[in-house]
């Protein structure tokens, strides 16, 4: 029996690891949070954990596991689990992506040292140590900046500063260790997302955000759209997130969302770019559109499995995801009457939950993929359903009749 370890910080109705391995001969150890463990539990190897983004003990074990099945490949899909994975294949002399690549990947300002002077433009950035590289930073460049960490995912943690009273503000608040500052870019973000196999880029497509990815931030939702070959920017984009990969450290297997500006005086300029599938219901809207799930095949490549890729099929389908507010989730929308667009729901909360607002880009309370006989029908479906869905959703205040649910 082979094994592949997998560093599984999804729910099992997402990434099913052993139905997408049946048959192939090879069964998924799994190293999990404990908010997932219970669909993972009919699995015969789950290591759950606390705290799973920052502890230990989860490499700790996973350096076990992969030593006691002699694992031939490790799996990670989530961006808490890159470096960790690439740390571990790199200690065994596993093939897949090691810890540079892993970096580049990862921390923004690596990676914008691979890029910048390359084919695509990249704003002005640098990383910050101290207050006073951040005041220098705005000396030379001017407002606004984006101050955001080096390493975090779905826009955690980005400030926009406008002016100095802004700056203030930012700094008076307690230090948030290694950052990075950059001269803020106005325009429509756009992402790329695809599937390195072989060390070729076996699908690509581009995408245009509706509200953008600091929505959340005013616990507003956000939504995704392919772009249509016919678009005027699908070319361009395309060929951007090709030569982003070229310049990095791109491992041969690898799944990729990448962040593209186009600015009102038509310039290109790269945001970032992430070696996995993107948050949010990304990967869902892909499955829908083009007839691929990016996180199977991504799997089945890191384990020399044969691609089932096909020859990808397009049809029109967008992903919403909806934010919490502030308060106590009293109702939700009722199941099963949702709009006729919608062609799949995830929720990840319940009645009397609290909550506190937007915490980043890829978690929501709602996920939504909609579709529509064309790119402009599914636009329109899209705000159709976030208003349904907000018209047929009550909150309360937290503190209401005394005491948090």
């Amino acid at each position: 029996m082979r094994h592949v370890l997998v560093f599984a910080k999804t729910p099992y109705a997402k990434t099913p690891y052993d139905q997408w391995l049946a048959g192939s001969g090879i069964v998924p150890v799994i190293v999990t949070a404990t908010e997932y463990a219970a669909g993972y539990a009919h699995l015969p190897h789950v290591h759950a954990f606390d705290a799973y983004d920052t502890n230990q003990l989860v490499e700790k074990t996973a350096l076990r596991l992969a030593r006691e099945f002699a694992v031939e490949a490790v799996f990670a899909r989530a961006e808490a689990d890159v470096v960790r994975a690439a740390q571990l294949r790199e200690l065994l002399g596993l093939p897949g992506q090691h810890t540079a690549s892993a970096l580049a990947f990862r921390d923004k300002v690596v990676m914008k040292d691979h890029l910048a002077g390359g084919p695509v433009d990249v704003p002005a950035y640098r990383r910050i140590d101290s207050a006073y590289t951040a005041l220098d930073f705005v000396a030379e460049h001017g407002y606004p900046v984006v101050i955001k960490p080096v390493s975090e995912s779905g826009s955690l943690g980005a400030a926009i500063i406008r002016d100095e009273a802004e700056l203030d503000a930012y700094l008076a608040g307690p230090w948030r260790g290694s950052s990075e500052i950059e001269a803020f870019v106005p325009g429509q973000m756009y992402h790329v997302d695809g599937l390195v196999a072989g060390g070729e880029v076996v699908f690509v497509h581009p995408f245009r955000y509706l509200n953008d990815c600091l929505s959340f931030r005013d616990n507003d939702w956000v939504a995704n759209l392919p772009l249509a070959p016919h678009d005027p920017s699908y070319d361009r984009l395309v060929k951007a997130a090709r030569a982003v990969l070229a310049e990095l450290p791109t491992p041969p297997q690898t799944a990729f969302h990448s962040e593209f500006w186009i600015t009102p005086d038509d310039r290109l300029v790269f945001c970032e770019i992430a070696s996995r599938t993107g948050g949010g219901m990304i990967s869902a809207m892909v499955r829908h559109a083009f007839g691929i799930d990016l996180d199977k095949e991504w799997l089945y490549a890191e384990c020399g499995l044969p691609s089932t890729l096909g020859t990808p099929a397009y049809r029109p389908a967008g992903a919403l995801c909806i934010p919490p507010q502030n308060g106590v989730l009293e109702e939700l929308p009722q199941a099963g009457g949702e709009p006729g667009c919608v062609r799949e729901v995830m929720l990840t909360g319940a009645a009397g939950q609290e909550f506190h607002g937007g915490v980043k880009s890829g978690l929501f309370l709602a996920g939504y993929v909609v579709d529509g006989d064309t790119e402009e029908d599914v636009a329109a479906n899209l705000e159709r359903v976030a208003g349904w869905f907000s018209d047929n959703t009550r909150w309360r205040p937290a503190d209401f009749s005394g005491g948090n649910a």
